[in-house]
C-alpha cells in the first residue's frame, strides 16, 4: 500500500471501473464488465496474479479458475489490487475502493455497492437465494478445494438477460491509511478537531471548494495530507 501511496499524482481514467456503456444488471452483479488480469498484493507484502473481479453484493473479490469462478477467501489480508489496465483497488473497512487521486496519506477514491434490500426478496446472482449467494464458491487463489463453482461462459452469455442492478456509488476519501469518509464537508469535519475545523472552514471559503469536483477534491486531499505530515491528524 505504501509503495501504491508514494504516486503523488494519479488519476484513474475511469471511476469505479464503469463506463456510460456499462451497467450493473442482476445476473452480473459486477464493477466491471468484465474480469481483469491484476495482480493482488497480500498485508504480509506477497503478491499474486489473478484475473479478478469486485462482486456488488458485498463488495468480494471474485477470481477466475478456468471455467470457474471462485471466491477470494480471507479477503482481509488483501492490501490492495493493481489491473492490468492501471486500475487501482485498496481494501479498507471490508470495501474495495477504486484509487482516483492519491497523496502520501490521502486517496480519493469510489465505492460501489448493490442495493441489498432492493433484491432481498428475489433472486440473487447465479438464481440462487439473496441470503445464500454471496457465501458460495469460498476459496483461497492457492487451495480451492473441491468447492463447487459457478461456469465462468454460462454467467457472461445470460449477464445482459436480467434488469439493470441498483447499486449505491459514493465518493470516499482514505486517510492516513485508515479512516475513510464520505468526500463531503460533514465526512472531512469528523476527521478534525475543533480548532482545524476552524482552519477548514476558512480553507473551503478561500478555495471555492465544489465537492464533485476532481479538482477541488485534490486540494481537499492535500489540505489533510499537510496536517498529516505535521503530526496534526494523527487518526
Amino acid at each position: 500500500m505504501k509503495k501504491l501511496l508514494s504516486i503523488a499524482l494519479f488519476l484513474c481514467a475511469t471511476i469505479a471501473g464503469y463506463s456510460q456503456e456499462y451497467e450493473p444488471t442482476e445476473g452480473w452483479p459486477y464493477l466491471f464488465r468484465d474480469f481483469k488480469s491484476a495482480i493482488v498484493y497480500y498485508n504480509d507484502g506477497k503478491a499474486e496474479s489473478a484475473s479478478i473481479n469486485v462482486h456488488l453484493m458485498k463488495n468480494d473479490l471474485h477470481f477466475t479458475d478456468k471455467e470457474k469462478i471462485m471466491l477470494v477467501h480471507d479477503a482481509n489480508k488483501i492490501d490492495s489490487v493493481v489491473c492490468e489496465d492501471k486500475t487501482v483497488l485498496i481494501r479498507r473497512g471490508n470495501l474495495y475502493v477504486t484509487r482516483i487521486y492519491a497523496t502520501d496519506y490521502v486517496v480519493i477514491g469510489t465505492t460501489s455497492q448493490c442495493d441489498f434490500n432492493a433484491l432481498s426478496d428475489g433472486s440473487g446472482a447465479y438464481g440462487s437465494p439473496t441470503t445464500t449467494a454471496s457465501t458460495q464458491n469460498v476459496a483461497s487463489f492457492s487451495d480451492h478445494g473441491n468447492m463447487a463453482a459457478l461456469r465462468y461462459k454460462e454467467l457472461t452469455q445470460n449477464k445482459y438477460n436480467t434488469s439493470v442492478l441498483a447499486t449505491n456509488n459514493r465518493t470516499v476519501l482514505v486517510v492516513n491509511d485508515r479512516a475513510i469518509c464520505q468526500a463531503n464537508k460533514r465526512g472531512v469535519s469528523e476527521l478534525l478537531t475543533k480548532e482545524q475545523k476552524k482552519e477548514f472552514n476558512k480553507f473551503i471559503k478561500e478555495n471555492k471548494i465544489k465537492w464533485k469536483d476532481i479538482n477541488s477534491l485534490i486540494l481537499v486531499a492535500q489540505f489533510l495530507d499537510n496536517y498529516i505530515k505535521n503530526d496534526a491528524l494523527l487518526l
